[in-house]
């Protein structure tokens, strides 16, 4: 007799039951494998999954589509053509036509949305009909049972996990017509349909027994009564998802140590996403990751969608990424020429080719080689794409492929589907929360829970009790169970734990877990020293006013700035701050101001809004343009009177050092105006200008404007140190000049000495604003 298992992993676990046994093996295959030979479909081909949604994409022109508010543009298209599908499929492996629906009235447009969704199947059908393909919509309608292989089996057992279509049971019957069919199936309280399609058949069957069935006679041959979950099973909460990491790697320890070898415990992923942040921890190589290892980590992938952010955002994050992957300038400028056009199949692949040749391992794997051949077949039949299209379709199609996990694991990763019809001693579920379990379905897209009961579809009940059934199987055959949730203020646990009985009030002690992630180091941070030993001449070094205005606000941040040489922690940003805009004003005006523009407010204007917009920094720079050149008005203005006025321009963004009182002082200074034989000397402000007054005298630690006094005078006489306020228009004269000289020169007197010690600044505020108050824990000070 032929055993037939839900999947392939059932096969596997019903082979190793012989493992000892000395005698022939029985055949087993799967349901698909019995499918997919029992079934024909005379002159058609099965269509390609990229084929297939262009061919929706194709069905959906007609002007009432729009009615569906599903955007026909080919992107978006891409993403959602997967709710149509979904839906479609159903209704055909449930033999319910959509003319059946019609005379359910739930909504004001309930009817025209139906006859919008007839009128796109009817032309996909068309489409595919045209082109002598099918796929899973159409095969119901379709296929003839391939009866002479069906005979050949003799008999055949099904092992029956879950729910039957309309379909299936069609199917089923004509099967058991021909040759006797025997089904194994487990009742249980979360799958009471199949007790309502059994008994509709005539046959009997009541919960926690679990039957064998001779559908060919509706016979029962074997009653076993199931046994109930174990409710010693631990189950802890988390404060998130990365926190469980630890409690699955101790938890395989614990089974092994209590006897349960590695082979016999499972780890099970509600989401199976989860896997690709499981595996990095796996550093003892633990886990065996049956969904395998997706090719969305290999380098070509990662290389091909760094191209297509690149291209499609175009944000300094994604050129960043290109760089980060060593993607040669030549492939990018190829990539940007393309993109927007239309090409031939060869071109397309010869560019994936290129690309793919940067990873000889990768070039060589079957698993691309396949998947080049398959994409390449399917482009010679589709109709014209751009470059961009094609990109996006072959990334969806790598992303849906994964390669063999070959670490030699002995613990399974399974997503819970893979659980069907096999046994395992040990079972550990992760992510076991509302929003995974059960996980949300998208065939309900269309139609509500009231009118699928009314047509005889599965409701959204029925899905979320045949997910609980798949987890009611496993842990009823277990003998440890080690569930794991996330308890935080976005994720609560699933309210099936409460429905199995499961307490969900304790929470684990993560603090004892987390060694098994990370190495627990002890804070040997020299920065958290109240004394820095660690010498420093001023004299030594050049001395810049911002420097020395550091030192006196906070001797340790001098410390990081300038003697560790820590940099800040800046991350790349396309946003214009305060200083991008001071950097640019900056620039232009080095580059604007000149005898020339000086002599007409028109000329230099112009020639600030034109320098100004070669700056291009955002796509909303233009915007920044038009308010500059409104608030530098005034600027222009009092510019070209005071070069009517005899002020000429003689040094810009001048950079000169000059010694005094044993130190080098230097300084970068915007501008040097000379009138008269006289120096005025100016630095530029676009945003707050500094101001000093007799109260704040004694206590100011910027000596900017005296710092440049006392190098400009190595140039001649200084009439006159100023701030430009650039956003008024007005020179802001430095009145403590002579004051600040004197105190300036006392606070070099005291710093004369080297420094030493670095002890944190006394006043939070300069906290405010530094790069480094974390290394001091002052963050939660300020």
């Amino acid at each position: 007799m032929l055993e037939v298992f839900a999947t392939s992993r059932a096969v596997r676990s019903f082979y190793e039951t012989f493992s000892d046994a000395n005698t022939l093996l029985p055949k087993a295959i799967t349901i698909a494998e019995l499918e997919q030979k029992a079934l024909l479909v005379p002159h058609h081909s099965l269509v390609d999954e990229d084929m297939r949604v262009l061919l929706m994409q194709e069905a959906s022109r007609f002007t009432k589509f729009e009615l569906l508010y599903i955007e026909r543009e080919f992107f978006t298209f891409l993403k959602n053509s997967t709710y149509l599908f979904r839906f479609f499929e159903e209704l055909s492996h449930e033999k319910v036509a959509l003319e059946t629906l019609m005379c359910v009235d739930t909504y004001e447009h309930y009817a025209e949305h139906l006859e919008v969704l007839q009128t796109l199947l009817k032309h996909y059908k068309a489409l595919l009909s045209k082109q002598a393909l099918y796929d899973r919509i159409t095969l119901p309608e379709l296929y003839e049972l391939n009866s002479a292989y069906i005979r050949s089996l003799g008999a055949v057992r099904l092992h029956l996990e879950g729910f039957l279509s309309r379909f299936e049971v069609e199917l089923l019957t004509k099967i058991a017509e021909l040759i006797p069919l025997h089904i194994k199936v487990t009742i249980s309280a979360y799958n009471q349909k199949m007790v309502l399609l059994f008994a509709d058949l005539g046959i009997h069957l009541e919960q926690n027994n679990a039957y064998e069935i001779n559908f060919s006679t509706k016979e029962i041959l074997e009653v076993t009564p199931q046994n109930s979950i174990k409710h010693d099973a631990h189950v802890y909460g988390f404060s998130s998802r990365l926190a469980q990491m630890s409690y699955v790697q101790s938890t395989i320890a614990q089974f092994v140590e209590e006897g349960l070898s590695p082979e016999e415990i499972v780890v099970i992923l509600p989401d199976e996403r989860f896997s690709e942040v499981l595996r990095p921890f796996d550093i003892w190589h633990n886990l065996n990751f049956a969904m395998g290892i997706s090719l969305k980590q290999s380098s070509f992938y990662q290389r091909l969608i760094a191209l297509e952010k690149a291209m499609r955002n175009d944000e300094i994050e994604d050129h960043l990424r290109l760089t980060r992957l060593k993607i040669e300038p030549e492939m990018i400028a190829v990539c940007k020429e393309l993109w927007h056009q239309k090409i031939p199949c060869e071109r397309a692949m010869e560019f994936f080719g290129t690309l793919l040749a940067c990873d000889v391992k990768e070039q060589q794997n079957s698993l691309f080689q396949e998947a080049f051949f398959a994409f390449t077949h399917f482009l010679k039949h589709a109709p014209a794409l751009r470059f961009e299209q094609v990109v996006k379709l072959f990334l969806n199609r790598l992303a849906a492929m994964s390669q063999d996990d070959v670490r030699g694991g002995k613990v399974t990763v399974l997503g819970v589907l893979e659980t069907r019809g096999v046994v395992y001693k040990g079972v550990i579920v992760v992510d076991f929360n509302d929003e995974f379990v059960p996980k949300r379905s998208q065939k309900d897209l269309f139609l509500s829970s009231a009118v699928r009961a009314q047509a005889g579809l599965p409701t959204k009940r029925d899905r979320e009790n045949l997910q609980r059934y798949y987890y009611h199987q496993l842990f009823s055959k277990a003998q440890k169970i080690a569930i794991a949730f996330v308890k935080n203020e976005t994720s609560m646990p699933s309210r099936f734990l409460d429905e199995l009985g499961f307490n969900t009030t304790m929470m684990a002690d993560e603090k004892v877990l987390q060694p098994l992630l990370f190495d627990v180091m002890p804070s040997i941070s020299i920065f958290s020293q109240a004394f820095i030993d660690a010498p420093y001449d001023l004299k030594a070094f050049p001395l810049s006013a911002t420097k020395l205005k550091t030192l006196l606000s906070c001797k340790r941040q001098f410390y990081f700035r300038y003697i560790a040489r820590l940099k800040d922690a800046k991350m790349p940003s396309n946003t214009i701050d305060e200083q991008t805009i001071g950097v640019a004003l900056h620039k232009v005006l080095e580059d604007a101001i000149c005898d020339e523009a000086l002599r007409e407010e028109k000329k230099l204007s112009a020639k600030i809004e034109m320098l100004l917009k070669e700056q291009n920094k955002h796509e909303v720079w233009g915007y920044f343009v038009d308010v500059w050149l409104q608030k530098l008005k005034p600027f222009i203005h009092n510019e070209v009177a005071r070069y009517e006025e005899g002020f000429r321009v003689t040094k810009k963004e001048f950079v000169h050092k000059v010694a005094y009182e044993g130190f080098m002082l230097e300084g970068q200074m915007d501008r040097i105006d000379e009138k008269e034989g006289e120096l005025f000397v100016i630095d530029y402000k676009s945003g707050k200008v500094p101001t000093t007054s007799e109260r704040t005298l004694e206590s100011t630690v910027d000596f900017q404007l005296a710092f440049y006094a006392l190098i400009a005078n190595t140039l001649g006489r200084v009439k006159g140190v100023y701030y430009y306020d650039l956003k008024e228009g007005v020179l802001i004269e430095e009145n403590f000049l002579e004051e600040k000289k004197a105190l300036l020169a006392m606070k070099l007197q005291e710093l004369s000495k080297p420094i030493n010690g670095y002890e944190l600044c006394d006043e939070i505020k300069h906290c405010r604003v530094c790069p480094y108050v974390e290394l001091c824990g002052r963050e939660e000070q300020i």
